[in-house]
């Protein structure tokens, strides 16, 4: 019964250190910028794998050049007037 009081209270507390750690890693990114490639601290970046956190490169196969980019349909189409609501 005392062992599994052990086990259960070391869990606990397993639980608790890691929570600290992702409160930490948290604080240390830039609450007012995006999320940049390099965390700024080894906490962040645990925190981010913890959290599930990733920064995607982006594609070059899909990013359009700006000379071949097509104007979308609807950039072009005549604003809609507002539906007006009668009482």
């Amino acid at each position: 019964m005392s062992i599994m009081l052990i086990l259960i209270a070391a869990a606990m507390g397993l639980v608790l250190v890691m929570l600290a750690v992702v409160v930490v890693g948290i604080k240390l990114e830039p609450s007012a910028q995006e999320l940049t490639r390099q965390a700024p601290s080894p906490l962040a970046r645990l925190a981010r794998r913890v959290l599930g956190l990733y920064v995607r490169r982006p594609d070059p196969s899909v990013i359009p050049d700006e000379q071949h980019a097509q104007p979308s349909p609807a950039a072009h189409a005549p604003a809609r007037r507002p539906d007006r609501h009668v009482q």
